[in-house]
């Protein structure tokens, strides 16, 4: 509100002074900026972390859609070489059970193997290139649509939605998609809400406490998907590659080498 002055000298009416609204120095104010910044921060890193985590995820369905179409195929091969080898010992010698049982297990293994290498084929995936904008986006999206971070069921289910729909987005790289799921969750009446200090501030600290559970879990999942064995082949392909080398093409010429003795030990039989 502003205060009408009038000038003594000149009998007139002064335009009205306009007071600054007073900075607050309630205790529960200050409390609820510094809880904001740190949510800010939590919020940051577990983005990052979820992106790291799709990431991960489907760079590993890549190679190893990649790595079964170059050496899955020859696994098979000599898988079924093993088991025409250990089936003609077992015509050879068919009294011995031993022989008989190795040669069953050997079978079992050639299908297995045949079944898993035509599968891989079938499902083999385009790579597909992740900009930068892509990536921002996906942190954008985190940020504002994580679950943990819903007012109510309605708000969480919404949420839970849309970020599914972010994870297909990202993965099949596709911008635009990404840009109108953030455009669809801000412009939302959902999001539209009023509430006091005491109880943003009960929020936010609960919003903390679930963005620090949920960092460990997938901070627990990353360290997990490093751990298995594929990532470990992905990072010795990589590192060869980095060097010069050709990890799978060596792996397949090797394979290819043993695929040819083997069979001259199956003609000798």
């Amino acid at each position: 509100m502003g205060w009408y002055i009038l000038d003594a000298q000149t009998d007139r009416v002064l335009p009205p002074m306009m007071t600054l609204p007073a900075k607050s120095h309630r205790p529960e104010d200050a409390e609820l900026s510094r809880k904001r910044e740190v949510l800010a921060e939590l919020q940051a890193r577990l983005a990052e972390l979820e992106l790291q985590l799709l990431t991960l995820r489907l760079e590993l369905t890549e190679f190893e859609a990649l790595y079964n179409s170059k050496v899955g195929t020859l696994y098979a091969e000599l898988d079924e070489v093993e088991a025409l080898i250990a089936e003609r010992l077992a015509r050879n010698q068919p009294l011995d059970p031993n022989i008989a049982a190795s040669a069953s297990n050997a079978r079992k293994r050639a299908d297995e193997s045949r079944e898993a290498a035509a599968e891989a084929s079938r499902t083999l995936p385009l790579p597909v290139p992740r900009s930068q904008a892509l990536k921002d986006l996906y942190r954008a999206a985190a940020k504002q649509l994580h679950p943990d971070l819903s007012r109510d069921d309605r708000d969480r289910a919404l949420r839970e939605h849309l970020m599914t729909e972010a994870n297909l987005a990202y993965a099949e790289g596709d911008e635009a998609r990404l840009r109108a799921i953030l455009e669809e969750y801000e412009s939302s009446p959902d999001t539209v809400i009023g509430t006091d200090v005491g109880a943003e501030l009960v929020r936010t600290i609960r919003r903390i406490s679930l963005a620090n559970a949920h960092i460990r879990k997938i901070e627990a999942e990353i360290s997990e998907v490093k751990a298995s064995e594929i990532y470990r082949l992905k990072t010795t392909v990589e590192e060869g590659t980095r060097k010069g080398g050709d990890v799978l093409g060596d792996l397949t010429q090797s394979l290819t080498r043993k695929i040819r003795a083997r069979r001259e030990d199956l003609q000798n039989l």
